[in-house]
């Protein structure tokens, strides 16, 4: 049987992320991913490199994800956060990912780097005319409330449709209060 190295590829981001989201970049084992993604552990090295490499392309996998499903609208912030909201409830490992980094101390990749950049170009110059809050401290502040409610929810437990979809609500309100005129 051919090989499909995109299939096996995806197999171990999948796994990974997984992992990853479970027990942080100090607790995941390659052998668990390889075990899980059902691919020799010596294809990880091949694809990755390294455990850190693994982690690289699963952060950067995630935030492509996360962009093509959520890119900012400067113009509906409150949507923006809301829709923000829903990818992260519906994606609970993408949050317990970034909640592990942040732990760990683990520095920023590239791909967030710019992605943080083009999202403050994006809000200067939509919001050139609200002299109340700068760029970074807007995107940090719009950021804390959306990502505040799903951290509250554990490992396995996932809200009822009405607590987050009243959380939700609270979090689309706060910023549209944040950034009304």
């Amino acid at each position: 049987m051919a090989r499909d190295p995109d299939l096996t590829r995806e197999k171990l981001l999948l796994a990974a992320t997984a992992e990853f989201s479970a027990h942080g970049e100090a607790g995941a084992r390659i052998d668990r991913v390889a075990a899980q993604a059902g691919v020799n552990k010596r294809m990880i090295y091949a694809y990755f490199g390294n455990k850190e490499g693994l982690l690289a392309a699963v952060q950067e996998h995630s935030l492509g994800e996360l962009l093509e499903a959520v890119p900012l609208t400067a113009d509906d912030l409150p949507g923006y956060a809301g829709r923000l909201f829903d990818f992260l409830i519906d994606h609970p490992e993408r949050h317990r990912i970034a909640l592990w980094r942040t732990l760990e101390g683990s520095p920023s990749t590239e791909a967030e780097e710019r992605s943080t950049a083009e999202k403050l170009a994006v809000l200067s110059t939509a919001r050139e005319h609200d002299a109340g809050l700068d760029p970074a401290s807007l995107l940090v502040f719009i950021m804390a409330l959306v990502r505040a409610w799903p951290s509250t929810y554990g490992a396995l437990a996932r809200p009822t449709f009405a607590d987050a979809a009243a959380q939700r609500a609270a979090v689309v309100e706060a910023v549209r209060r944040l950034t009304a005129p």
